[in-house]
């Protein structure tokens, strides 16, 4: 799914369609409802909330849409369904796009010194700098190595962002004070000489601000599947939102 999130909600916007979009990965899915090409409500299983401002909702659209792209394999459908609950203010989804393209970007750095977050995270034996400066977020995500943790399991201990924990380990790995040792599913892939997949279908996790664990809901007795897509790449996303641009 990766890169095509972005494609994805640009066609929706520019396509001024009405009805709910059901992004699926794995065992999660997450709705955005649309009106007219602009957002009035997003929601996942676990953050079924109402929001109340531009701001706020524009932030979830990124978190949920995020949390899905970061996953090898997914699907999408466009059905009818209505919100259960409506924001003021609605966003035009384009003002998404760049964000969520960011993130991508952002994560794709991450992963070079990240293959997966089943990684695990140790203390190194000896500082690889004369000093380092540790303030408390630092301290409490230092605390919480002890060897045996994952990097997903650290996002749950100190219950922050997931980035904001990646670019917290990258920078300790920088400086020599932690390493992360890869999970044997990245080493053989590797080891085979094929692209370890970035992240398990299993990824997302309620305590993930960028990643929430959802259970998959399910759609309404008027959903229209006609937009299933398994595995879908740039292109057939493109096809997709054509035909229901047309429709």
């Amino acid at each position: 799914m990766g890169d095509s999130r972005p494609e994805l909600l640009g066609l929706l916007a520019h396509s001024q369609k009405t009805g709910t979009l059901w992004l699926e990965a794995g065992p999660a899915t997450a709705a955005l409802y649309l009106d007219d090409g602009r957002c009035c409500a997003a929601q996942s299983g676990d953050l079924t909330g109402k929001v109340n401002d531009a701001a706020a909702l524009l932030a979830r659209i990124v978190e949920l849409c995020f949390s899905a792209a970061r996953q090898e394999d997914g699907a999408f459908r466009f059905g009818s369904e209505e919100p259960p609950w409506v924001c003021p203010e609605t966003v035009n989804l384009d003002a998404a796009v760049d964000e969520l393209a960011r993130l991508l970007d952002e994560w794709r750095d991450i992963q070079a010194v990240i293959p997966s977050l089943d990684a695990r995270v140790r203390l190194a034996e000896d500082l690889g700098v004369e000093e380092l400066t540790v303030d408390r977020d630092r301290w409490a995500l230092l605390v919480a190595i002890d060897g045996r943790r994952s990097v997903r399991e650290l996002v749950r201990k100190t219950s922050r962002p997931t980035l904001e924990i990646c670019h917290a380990i990258v920078a300790l790995v920088e400086a020599g004070a932690i390493t992360v040792v890869p999970t044997a599913s990245t080493q053989s892939a590797r080891g085979n000489g094929t692209a370890a997949k970035a992240e398990p279908k299993s990824l997302l996790k309620p305590e993930d601000p960028y990643g929430p664990g959802v259970e998959s809901p399910q759609g309404g007795p008027g959903a229209d599947t006609s937009g299933e897509l398994t595995g879908a790449g740039k292109g057939d996303y493109l096809r997709v939102f054509t035909a229901l641009k047309d429709h």
